[in-house]
This record gives C-alpha cells, sequence and structure tokens, in this order.
C-alpha cells in the first residue's frame, strides 16, 4: 500500500512539474487584456506617473497594485519595462528602501 501511495505521489509531482514547465501557473494572456494593453499605451506625460518612497517589504508590483487597487491591466514585461524608462534604467528588484522611484499609472478600461 505504501508502494502505491508513493507513486501516485511521484506521478503527481512529475505531472505538476510539467504542467509547469509546459503551460505555466499564470493566466494567458487573452484577447480582452490584449485591448487593455494596447489602449492603456506608452506613458508620456507627467500625469501618467506618481512617486512612492519605497518602505520594508515593497515591490513594485504590490505597490502598482496598491495605487490600483486591484490587478493590473498590463502584462508585466510592459510594466517592467516602463518603470525602467521612468527611473533611468533602474530594474524592479534593485530598488533600494528609503529611496523615491517613479511608477507609471495605467487606466482601467471602461466597457
Amino acid at each position: 500500500m505504501k508502494k502505491i501511495i508513493a507513486l501516485f505521489t511521484s506521478l503527481v509531482i512529475l505531472y505538476s512539474v510539467y504542467h509547469d514547465l509546459t503551460v505555466g501557473v499564470l493566466p494567458a494572456l487573452s484577447a480582452n487584456s490584449t485591448e487593455q494593453e494596447e489602449s492603456s499605451g506608452p506613458i508620456k506625460e507627467e500625469n501618467d506617473m506618481f512617486t512612492k518612497k519605497i518602505k520594508p517589504g515593497d515591490t513594485v508590483l504590490s505597490i502598482l497594485e496598491a495605487h490600483q487597487q486591484g490587478p493590473l491591466p498590463v502584462a508585466i514585461e510592459q510594466i517592467v519595462a516602463d518603470f525602467e524608462r521612468l527611473n533611468n534604467g533602474v530594474k524592479p528588484e534593485q530598488i533600494q528602501m528609503g529611496e523615491t522611484y517613479k511608477f507609471p499609472i495605467y487606466l482601467k478600461e471602461t466597457d
């Protein structure tokens, strides 16, 4: 019985790893979310950004989601590119506590 449980557990783990590597665990972009990306467009004006001083535990995504008050309407790749452009090439993983950075604002698409 222990061998059957071990075999079953091993199969579940192997399938989980296979699924994660081939399909992934993040939701795929749908046609609707692609339209939202295009509608938000590149950041051009000062009105399209805000500044925030980094506190312990803050990440670029957590700050943007808190400001947006929900999920972001653009892909993570777009967020990273916009953040780097606004902050002279500073990568999101290089932000430092106590420093102030510029963050892009993404407008929700209204139906």
